[in-house]
């Protein structure tokens, strides 16, 4: 039987999880992403495995902006307090916006500007913080113009984490960026690129991360405690007692006239307006790739935090089905193995249609370290065979799991002193190119190899695949 903090842990990151998001979008016109497999191109060719496999090389083309000089921004001293304008305050947004509320004197901050498509949501962020209305924003960029903005929590729909993340470091600014880190595998490479060039802190969403079990792993994985790294597991499983995951209840305030249906979508395949869309879009492929993107974030980024010395992939596979949960696109059921150049694997699953999930554990040649599923607590054992070499020891905080206010914390305590966040850029591109490429892997029916030097995917045998983006066509699957 579950315990009741394991319970309520669990119920508070679904409270956080699953409010409909409503997010800003940008209606600049934007490349496609060099690699892509166009429509017209697609239609050439016969069949969708040839379709993603061709010449070439990705992600060469031009850091975004990178003909212009980024913006200094302010510089935060440690008594300083700072500006914070939010982008994007639906469920997500609206859970930062109470956290940040709530300890903004002991973060020393200021709820300086918010920002949403939807008029109705606009309103009620702007009244909730206390702002003018001269500081509520239909357009980003517009807000991103003010000086005295020093970071920007972006919590839009994931096609848009990236280009609003990268304008705004390009404006000076900080960013706390909701997971996944950006919709697809270029636009990662490009939040990568703009964050070592301009030196803003960047902390992805993922609050796990806060927990000091995953540290402290860490912490003994690089002592050499339990020898060298062989397997790992992980899994975010649920039950939907309505077999609809991520199905909300339309609102009937939203239309055309006071949401920017247009800028919502973005740079997505454009369709008429839908509410259903917009309140439900973890349902469709055009703005997410479902359990990979939504839930199991939550477990690639600690778990590659705990190793002590992230990587990036060696080889990808992922499966997925939908069988179960037919009212959707995405899959209910995923699995993903991830092999690494030090010769760890990761093998993780999710699903939204049974909650049974494997327990949370790393594995290496000498011993194992085993993590709770209800409290920050972890035990490191032995393998037998070592008994005599490796003692048994056992961690545990009384820090509440998956703490947002820690991980937000965490953040402003990165610009005042220039520390490195609990989820970094460099965890998260190294976790990002994991998921991307485990959709790719999964849509598309490819075991996939991807070279970090050269940002290149190929198959087994070296031809080299064109990662779906934006523009890929890929025909429906069940």
């Amino acid at each position: 039987m579950r315990s009741s903090t394991a319970l309520f842990a669990r119920r508070k990151l679904r409270w956080q999880e699953n409010f409909f998001e409503s997010r800003l979008m940008d209606t600049k016109q934007t490349s496609i992403t060099p690699g892509a497999e166009t429509r017209r191109s697609f239609l050439k060719k016969a069949a969708t495995t040839a379709a993603a496999v061709s010449a070439g090389n990705l992600f060469k083309t031009p850091v975004y902006g990178q003909s212009q000089s980024p913006s200094p921004g302010r510089v935060i001293g440690a008594n300083d307090r700072i500006a914070v304008a939010y982008v994007g305050v639906g469920s997500q947004g609206t859970a930062h916006l109470h956290s940040q509320k709530e300890h903004a004197q002991e973060n020393n901050i200021v709820q300086a500007a918010v920002c949403d498509v939807w008029q109705k949501r606009l309103d009620a962020a702007r009244q909730f913080v206390g702002a003018p209305e001269s500081a509520a924003y239909r357009d980003h960029r517009k807000l991103l113009e003010r000086k005295d903005i020093d970071a920007v929590v972006v919590a839009t729909t994931d096609p848009w984490h990236a280009d609003v993340a990268i304008d705004a470091m390009e404006a000076g600014k900080h960013v706390y960026g909701e997971k996944p880190l950006a919709r697809y595998l270029g636009e990662g490479f490009r939040m990568f690129d703009m964050v070592k060039r301009t030196g803003r802190i960047f902390q992805a969403g993922s609050q796990f991360c806060a927990d000091p079990m995953f540290h402290k792993a860490a912490e003994w994985i690089r002592a050499g405690k339990i020898g060298p790294l062989v397997w790992g597991q992980g899994s975010y499983c649920r039950n939907n007692l309505k077999n609809s995951e991520w199905t909300y209840p339309v609102d009937s305030d939203a239309r055309p006239d006071n949401l920017d249906w247009e800028r919502w979508q973005g740079r997505t395949r454009k369709v008429a307006w839908d509410p259903n869309r917009y309140f439900s879009w973890h349902k469709y492929y055009d703005y997410n790739s479902g359990i990979l993107g939504n839930l199991l974030p939550h477990r690639f980024f600690p778990l590659m935090l705990a190793t002590g010395n992230p990587e990036f992939p060696r080889r990808v596979c992922c499966t997925g089905t939908r069988k179960v949960s037919t009212d959707r696109e995405i899959t209910d059921t995923t699995h993903l193995l991830a092999e690494f150049p030090s010769g760890l694997t990761f093998c993780v699953a999710g699903s939204t249609v049974n909650e049974q999930g494997l327990p949370e554990m790393i594995r290496g040649r000498k011993a194992s370290i085993y993590f709770s599923s209800g409290q920050n607590q972890i035990q490191l054992r032995p393998e037998r065979i070592f008994a005599e070499e490796i003692d048994s020891e056992e961690f545990s905080s009384p820090l509440p799991l998956a703490d947002i206010a820690r991980h937000e914390k965490n953040f402003f305590d990165c610009i005042r002193n220039g520390g490195t966040p609990f989820a970094s850029i460099e965890l998260a591109i190294r976790a990002h190119v994991v998921l991307a490429l485990s959709e790719t892997s999964e849509r598309l029916g490819l075991t996939l190899f991807f070279d970090e030097k050269t940002r290149t995917v190929t198959t087994g045998d070296g031809k080299t695949v064109q990662p779906i983006t934006y523009e890929t066509v890929v025909p429906p699957t069940v």
